[in-house]
């Protein structure tokens, strides 16, 4: 991937173009000029994969959810990782809150190496037989492309309403010198599912035997489409998309060891879509070190909504060392080494709870077709479970996003959720001082700050409520 390199981060575009004009015009020596990057198609493919590696930049969203939300705390070997964005006291500066910005570069790095990428397919020469990978690839990048920029419209916006003028800049070229301004949410939305649709027309059916879940295709990019839909509060065709995945039957829930199993990658039930890691500790490494020191725990009020007898989570996401301290299970190990585990971006469960919500909440409700799916949930992770019916509104969504909370700990939901819903985060007192107890619904927090570095560089660039 070394051709790829050479791009550079939107945000630092200003500190190339200030350098002296004879730097400018010095090309170091491991430099490739763009007519070389891309000769045959096999670049092309080469680049597609790092594209698909380079969606780690999920874990951003994954560690920002966990600091600012209920579902952490700060660990018994914390010495400072995360902890002023854990306390509310993060700013635009990456010093004091770089946890929170990292996800603006992350994703714009890779829509800028998605825009290098998708005007040199139909250009390369291609052996015969990879002829019809064009479009699967160009399909690809378009959908990678597309849940960028959602990743970075739910991390720096606030709640979905088209007529919001500060959306995100929309990024369809590669062009360094550019300074955008922010798009409307709904120009910024209207690209996103045109790039979705678009890649979606262009891929091939999907089958139990040629699924796979380490590169976008017709399943997993419907399960990104239900995600979509939930957040902009299109309930009926978070339904439809839900359905698609879960009717396709390619990723059933499972239960007992064969979930277990799912967290220390000995096998790849449920999953839908993950980033993967031969030997990089990136996600484990995020709370626990390789010498088992304990920077950011599952909090207090996160375990206590465990089972510890009858909900297989429990054991599957929560460790106890033998002193007594928690740690994350769920990202500690697998047969590779300790703390190196993949990616899990999308899973199954969520196209349950994500029809159960648009269910409960549609002009409609189907409180009826909203419990069944909980209840499916539930009764996959909980031995003895009884199912569980609902007479409100209220009720059943309450019971739902409780089951998110649960469910989808630490996979970088929660903060997201408590913010589309407009609710507080509330900690328990033993997870937090009075101080950083209680972030408020609608505190401008749940928005977080366009990082310093973008705004200098970008004089076009707005910064967001209360950076």
């Amino acid at each position: 991937m070394k051709y790829l390199k050479y791009s550079l981060l939107l945000l630092v575009g200003s500190l190339v173009l200030i350098s002296c004009k004879k730097e400018l015009d010095q090309q170091p020596t491991d430099f490739i000029a763009e007519e070389n990057a891309f000769l045959t198609f096999d670049h092309i493919q080469l680049g597609a994969n790092g594209a698909h590696g380079a969606y780690g930049a999920y874990l951003n969203d994954l560690y920002a959810s966990a600091l600012v939300s209920d579902e952490a705390r700060l660990g018994a070997g914390n010495a400072g990782q995360g902890a002023l964005e854990y306390r509310y006291q993060f700013s635009s500066d990456a010093t004091t809150g770089g946890s929170v910005t990292a996800a603006w570069g992350a994703y714009y790095y890779l829509i800028d190496q998605i825009n290098r990428i998708l005007p040199n397919i139909d250009l390369v020469t291609a052996r015969p037989e990879q002829e019809p990978r064009r479009n699967i690839v160009r399909a690809q990048l378009l959908a990678l492309r597309a849940i960028s920029h959602f990743g970075v419209l739910q991390d720096y916006c606030k709640n979905y309403n088209a007529t919001e003028p500060l959306g995100v800049p929309i990024m369809t070229v590669s062009d360094i010198t550019l300074k955008p301004a922010r798009n409307t949410m709904g120009e910024v939305m209207a690209q996103i599912e045109k790039d979705l649709n678009d890649a979606k027309a262009l891929l091939p059916a999907v089958t139990v035997a040629t699924f796979t879940d380490t590169t976008i295709n017709r399943i997993n990019l419907a399960a990104f489409q239900a995600r979509i839909a939930l957040y902009k509060g299109d309930y009926d065709n978070a339904i439809t998309y839900a359905t698609e995945v879960i009717g396709s039957g390619i990723k059933p829930l499972v239960s007992g060891a064969n979930f277990a199993g799912i967290w220390t990658d000995a096998n790849v039930n449920e999953t839908l879509y993950r980033v993967r890691y031969q030997n990089d500790a990136a996600v484990g490494g995020l709370f626990t070190t390789i010498g088992g020191v304990i920077y950011i725990a599952p909090s207090d009020k996160l375990t206590a909504t465990y089972d510890q007898a009858t909900d297989i989570r429990y054991s599957a996401y929560i460790g106890t060392t033998s002193g007594g301290d928690r740690y994350v299970n769920k990202y500690y190990t697998s047969s590779r080494g300790g703390r190196i585990v993949d990616l899990k971006v999308c899973r199954i469960s969520e196209m349950y709870l994500i029809r159960a919500e648009a269910n409960a909440k549609k002009a409609s409700p189907n409180l009826t077709a909203a419990a069944a799916d909980l209840n499916a949930v539930r009764a996959a992770r909980i031995t003895g479970y009884v199912n569980e019916t609902f007479t409100t509104v209220n009720d059943a969504v309450t019971a739902i996003l409780n089951e998110r909370f649960k469910e989808l700990a630490l996979e970088g939901f929660r903060l997201f959720d408590l913010k589309r819903n407009n609710l507080p985060v509330s900690r328990n007192a033993s997870d937090a001082s009075p101080d950083w107890q209680t972030l408020p619904a609608g505190n401008f927090r749940f928005v977080l700050p366009i990082p310093q570095a973008e705004m200098i560089a970008n004089p076009n660039m707005v910064q967001n409520d209360g950076y």
